[in-house]
């Protein structure tokens, strides 16, 4: 599997949305190509095969349907790794089922119900020696990177990312039903916030997220629903060093979705009008603005250039194909080098990839240990919450 030449044969766990792109983004990665699609509807997983795969000149996945589909997926033998974008009360369960199967898991967020329940699951994954990764996409682009080096000591980001719910979302859909995704556009949208201030503010080093780097939360404003998921939340996490990231994540809003970065460092501000869902082209742009008052203050006057980064592999697929890498190593070193779950070590392992397969289980840990600060700040009406 990945650098072995074998491709990863991937099952994917529910047909929601977003497994679509994912299903594309496999199939494009060359590393790893879906091999079987499993619903609780029958006709909705040969439905989700045909709009995905009738155009590719390949075999198309197998597809299973019926209450017993994702079990049969789990335990069969035509899969050596899953991806689940199930709603989040599903995930302990059934990724607990296929880490212990024999599967890897590749998880939509938010991963878990409590970073109490992901340490579990990155427990059993270490324990059968199998990989375990969220499936936050812009980590694994190369833009992430230089949009974080951009600007020398960072100490504030500012991120909003919204989108205006219709009718058939607020009636419908998981991501506000508080027995399926009860951390609403926290857990949603929220995610992406977090895990980017994390990411900023430990300079892409997981080691400092074990330092004291986070330090408390609060939720300054939120609008709930009726079964009590937040809807709309202003929110600010505290970290170490005099350091702020503040987020406004919403479904009742029009859709943004900025960060900017900026500090001491620089003059300059950096942006991304496009960070979590990029526009496409060959190339993702990073803008970079430096500001200034003349003449007493009567004046401003801009100063701006863009940062070009390749786009010639969209983020699901480097995502897909760095998922492929760090199985496949996974697989090979982990067996034979001890982990170390207390220093967040789940896997064992000298190379590269296993390196970042730890690394990725470690912010994916810390951005749910703050979504649960976040959600319990909720809870006490506003309050700060220390981490």
């Amino acid at each position: 599997m990945g650098d072995s030449g074998k491709k990863l044969r991937v099952g994917i766990l529910g047909c929601a949305n977003i497994a679509k792109k994912n299903c594309r983004a496999i199939q494009a990665s060359a590393l790893c190509g879906v091999t079987v699609v499993a619903s609780r509807s029958d006709q909705k997983a040969r439905d989700f095969i045909s709009e995905i795969f009738e155009d590719q000149n390949q075999s198309s996945p197998s597809a299973l349907g019926g209450e017993g589909a994702y079990d049969e997926l789990l335990t069969g033998t035509v899969c050596d790794a899953t991806y689940i974008p199930l709603p989040t009360k599903l995930h302990e369960e059934y990724v607990a089922k296929a880490l212990s199967s024999g599967k890897h898991v590749l998880l939509e967020k938010p991963v878990a119900q409590s970073a109490l329940s992901y340490r579990e699951m990155l427990s059993t994954a270490s324990q059968h020696g199998k990989f375990l990764m969220d499936g936050t996409m812009f980590v694994h682009h190369s833009r992430t990177e230089e949009f974080i080096k951009s600007i020398r000591n960072p100490n504030r980001v500012r991120f909003s990312f919204t989108f205006n719910g219709c009718n058939n979302f607020f009636k419908n859909n998981v991501r506000v039903k508080k027995d399926a995704d009860f951390m609403g556009c926290i857990g949603d949208l929220g995610w992406y916030c977090v895990r980017m201030g994390l990411l900023v503010f430990s300079q892409m080093d997981s080691a400092e997220l074990r330092k004291g780097l986070i330090q408390e939360v609060q939720v300054v404003k939120y609008q709930l629903n009726e079964e009590g998921v937040p809807l709309d939340a202003d929110c600010l996490v505290y970290f170490s060093g005099n350091r702020v990231l503040t987020f406004h994540c919403s479904f009742i809003h029009p859709f943004t979705q900025t960060c900017s970065i900026y500090g001491t460092g620089s003059e300059y501000t950096a942006t991304l009008s496009d960070a979590i869902l990029p526009y496409k082209g060959d190339y993702l742009s990073i803008s970079l603005t430096k500001n200034e008052l003349i003449q007493y203050d009567e004046i401003c006057v801009s100063e701006s250039k863009v940062i070009e980064v390749d786009n010639t592999d969209v983020q699901e697929v480097c995502m897909w194909k760095n998922f492929s890498k760090m199985v496949a190593k996974v697989d090979e070193e982990s067996k034979s080098q001890e982990s170390d779950i207390e220093n967040e070590v789940w896997w064992g392992g000298s190379s590269d990839e296993v390196k970042k397969a730890n690394a990725i289980a470690s912010y994916s840990l810390h951005t749910q240990i703050v979504l649960d600060a976040l959600m319990e700040s909720i809870r006490l009406g506003g309050a700060k919450v220390k981490v």
